[in-house]
């Protein structure tokens, strides 16, 4: 640990972990929002051509998208944040899709509409508030995910380059001492469980 305190560490480890996971989750939230509204709202061959995209890159394995964008415009803060949110939108999309079709039909839309509401302010002001609830759900429990998502790119070495440290890059340095300091490991592993175990 070239004589660095452990402790000061593991917080400042746990500050930039959270740093990435909320940035990465806010992006996530905002693209797959408008995209989801999009396709809820207008449906039809837009909802169709949309959602095939969206279900294409869902299915590009998460550490694949991760490992390409970091290895394309290397380590750092701002990169891992866009590797994580890159493909993170889609559930995101597909849940606003779901809230935006089941709302889109109700009376007060409608009416709404008869009164010469633009598309906007119906999706904006009419349906979204109403389908806030379970996005923001989703949102507090994608949180962890990143988390565990940070800590492993990390861990393998394409998280946040040294010497800012993160949780999985302070398990991967004490990986190589664990015999002679378990405690090393102890804690940042630790604090990912509470992490984890807290936001769900």
């Amino acid at each position: 640990t070239m004589g660095r305190d452990i402790w000061t560490r593991v917080w400042r480890g746990t500050g930039m972990s959270l740093l990435i996971a909320f940035a990465a989750v806010l992006v996530d939230l905002v693209i797959g929002t408008v995209y989801g509204a999009v396709c809820g709202w207008y449906g039809g061959k837009t909802d169709l051509i949309l959602m095939r995209i969206c279900e294409v890159v869902r299915t590009i394995p998460n550490v694949v998208v991760c490992t390409l964008m970091i290895l394309l415009l290397g380590n750092g803060t701002g990169t891992m944040i866009l590797a994580l949110a890159c493909r993170g939108w889609t559930g995101t999309a597909e849940l606003v899709r779901a809230q935006f079709l089941r709302f889109r039909n109700r009376v007060y839309v409608l009416a709404a509409k008869g009164m010469g509401a633009g598309d906007l302010r119906l999706m904006g002001r009419h349906i979204l508030p109403n389908a806030a609830g379970p996005i923001i759900t989703h949102a507090v429990m994608a949180v962890p995910s990143a988390v565990f998502a940070e800590a492993f790119l990390s861990y393998i070495g394409l998280g946040v380059p040294a010497p800012e440290p993160s949780l999985g890059s302070l398990l991967s340095e004490a990986q190589s001492v664990l015999g002679l300091y378990p405690s090393q490991t102890l804690f940042p592993a630790l604090v990912i469980s509470l992490l984890m175990i807290a936001f769900h």
